[in-house]
């Protein structure tokens, strides 16, 4: 009788067991159909990127003030701030091995400079990230091009306020180039950026 019971509990403990384990299990397993494409680039039939909404929940790596391709005159008004966006998967890579992964994504916020205005007696210095412009978007995907990485712009058409849903990729020359032959790791100016600066030091 003792080991009729004793069996009994032990089938019994066997199968609560089995049902914790399960679904811990279930738990960590991570859902493919959402979290995947999450950080993924995403592209329309007929080849263009299309915009990450969420982009601004990515990982914060770096602002600037007037970096441009293009020559300019001293720092005036129309300069403008730019915020950097890096996916967290390729944040995480660099952080342990100092290299970027394929389907990186690096994004570009581009805003005005805000101009000072006197609050009563207060008598302001400075700038501020004033009135959203645009997105630029960086990405790595030798899937979609042999280059590996491939620039876009989702600037407003013209006449228009809202962000492009989608865009297409600049050409070699307009980018890649002068990524290729500057950025200090991968077409990616690192040295920009003081978060992937900090990270590429450790790494070394």
């Amino acid at each position: 009788m003792i080991q009729r019971r004793l069996t009994i509990s032990a089938v019994t403990f066997a199968i609560c067991l089995g049902i914790w384990t399960h679904h811990g299990q279930s738990d960590e397993q991570p859902d493919k159909k959402t979290a995947a494409p999450k950080y993924i680039p995403q592209y329309t039939d007929d080849g263009e990127l299309k915009l990450p909404s969420e982009f601004r929940e990515w990982i914060f790596v770096g602002a600037a003030l007037g970096l441009s391709y293009s020559e300019h005159g001293p720092y005036e008004d129309e300069e403008k701030f730019t915020n950097v966006y890096i996916t967290p998967p390729a944040y995480a890579q660099f952080q342990r091995i100092g290299s970027f992964p394929e389907k990186t994504m690096l994004a570009m916020a581009v805003y005005r400079q805000g101009k000072k205005k006197p609050l009563g007696k207060l008598k302001l210095q400075g700038a501020f990230e004033g009135e959203f412009l645009a997105v630029e978007l960086a990405v790595k995907d030798r899937a979609n091009s042999e280059d590996g990485w491939t620039y876009f712009d989702f600037s407003p058409k013209e006449g228009q306020y809202a962000l492009r849903k989608s865009a297409k990729a600049f050409a070699t020359n307009k980018c890649y180039d002068c990524h290729a032959e500057h950025g200090a790791v991968d077409n990616v100016f690192v040295q920009y950026y003081p978060s992937l600066r900090r990270l590429q030091k450790s790494t070394k």
